[in-house]
């Protein structure tokens, strides 16, 4: 049976009376709703019922209008339904287990019935210990009772969170938790925050007692103090810190940028002179194959590295600059007092890393067309010698053919570039 049709049929329960296991009562069906609703019920929700008149067991399925019956009705099948607000907060003590609920005591059915004041404090009182929840540093449960833990640098104390009915009607509390909540908890600095809270609700409840009771009637006393606090916190990280800092950090991003820059160039001069020197030592007149043969295999291997380590060292530091401008851009964002490191940034992640970029797509094309220069050279030098060696080896034979191929590629390559 759902909640709904339960209250209605709660509310025509006659003779009422409280057991160990829910309740009993006289169910009079007058008309033809009442018949429907009593049939709503499972097996197992009914703990017993009978006709009063000579106690034999009736069944809910078939009755008729005009009968009446003693019904014993099992609570544990209705969970969300409390017959007083005390049993009510036994269940539901430090955490709302419903969406819907109904207390019969009150006549309030949750998100249905008109708005509760006492309710409405139970909710709040529910609020502030989540947040004291997440304020503490141990928290432990014994006998029932939720005991939370919290430290300052010098003192250690725990507060049991009990509260019965009269708390809750005392409860007064004018400020959000939530909002107090989002102040605390969901910033960068929370550590700070929360040990700021700390500090303060310790100081003020070391005057009295360590009571739940205690920070409920000092709650207003506790939260004005913390605000208090931070504000002297804030007060210490001035705008000419943060602005010194800012400036700092723009001179070591700027510093990287110039660093990867004068290494790229360094770059750009050694990578022509390394292919010079190893097409200096080249024997032009084709009597040396096998050292010219060892020339050409280094040359190969210093193009793999120009190509898959240098160049793509450069690249990923350049892009890594770009990733910490983006975070730095966006943590001073709005600092008016900011704009000219902010501009500058701006400009060297639109203009200046761009160029460089461009520069190292260049140093990869050239680097490219000076390895084929010396292939080419090679091929020129000792075709010859590499056909001798061919005719005798057939796997040596397609790997001519290819050579033939690539150097008419190149050939043509360097008619039309007019080299």
């Amino acid at each position: 049976m759902e909640l709904e049709k339960f209250i209605l049929f709660r509310k025509k329960i006659q003779d009422f009376e409280i057991t160990p296991y829910g309740f009993k009562g006289l169910y009079i069906l007058e008309n033809e709703t009442d018949v429907n609703l009593i049939s709503l019920f499972e097996d197992i929700q009914i703990r017993e019922i009978f006709y009063p008149h000579n106690n034999s067991t009736a069944n809910q399925k078939k009755l008729n209008v005009g009968d009446k019956v003693k019904i014993l009705i099992d609570l544990s099948k209705f969970q969300n339904y409390f017959e007083k607000f005390e049993d009510f907060l036994k269940s539901n003590k430090y955490k709302l287990n419903f969406d819907k609920f109904y207390i019969y005591e009150l006549d309030y059915h949750h998100e249905v019935s008109p708005v509760n004041k006492q309710i409405n404090n139970f909710l709040l009182l529910q609020e502030l210990i989540n947040f004291l929840k997440k304020l503490s540093t141990y928290e432990k449960t014994t006998k029932g009772i939720l005991e939370l833990y919290f430290h300052k640098p010098d003192k250690i104390c725990s507060i049991l969170i009990d509260y019965d009915i009269e708390s809750i009607k005392k409860l007064k509390i004018n400020k959000s938790i939530s909002e107090l909540s989002e102040h605390v908890f969901e910033k960068s600095d929370q550590e700070t925050r929360i040990k700021l809270f700390s500090n303060e609700m310790i100081n003020l409840l070391s005057v009295n007692d360590f009571s739940f009771d205690s920070v409920l009637n000092n709650w207003e006393s506790i939260d004005n103090s913390y605000r208090s606090s931070f504000q002297i916190y804030l007060s210490e990280f001035s705008f000419e810190k943060i602005k010194t800092s800012s400036q700092e950090y723009f001179h070591e991003l700027t510093d990287r940028i110039y660093s990867t820059i004068h290494k790229f160039s360094g770059y750009i001069l050694a990578i022509p002179v390394a292919y010079l020197l190893i097409l200096r030592f080249f024997d032009f007149k084709g009597e040396n194959l096998t050292k010219d043969s060892f020339l050409l295999a280094i040359g190969l291997l210093y193009f793999i590295i120009i190509w898959f380590v240098l160049l793509n060292n450069l690249s990923n530091a350049f892009e890594t600059i770009e990733k910490d401008i983006d975070k730095f851009l966006n943590r001073i964002k709005g600092e008016e007092n900011l704009v000219e490191i902010t501009e500058n940034l701006a400009d060297q992640k639109k203009k200046l890393i761009p160029s460089q970029k461009k520069k190292i797509k260049i140093v990869r094309i050239i680097s490219v067309l000076i390895f084929l220069m010396i292939l080419c050279a090679y091929l020129i030098i000792y075709l010859e010698n590499l056909k001798e060696l061919i005719i005798k080896s057939p796997i040596a034979n397609t790997v001519y053919n290819l050579l033939l191929a690539f150097r008419l590629l190149t050939k043509v390559l360097a008619d039309f570039l007019g080299l």
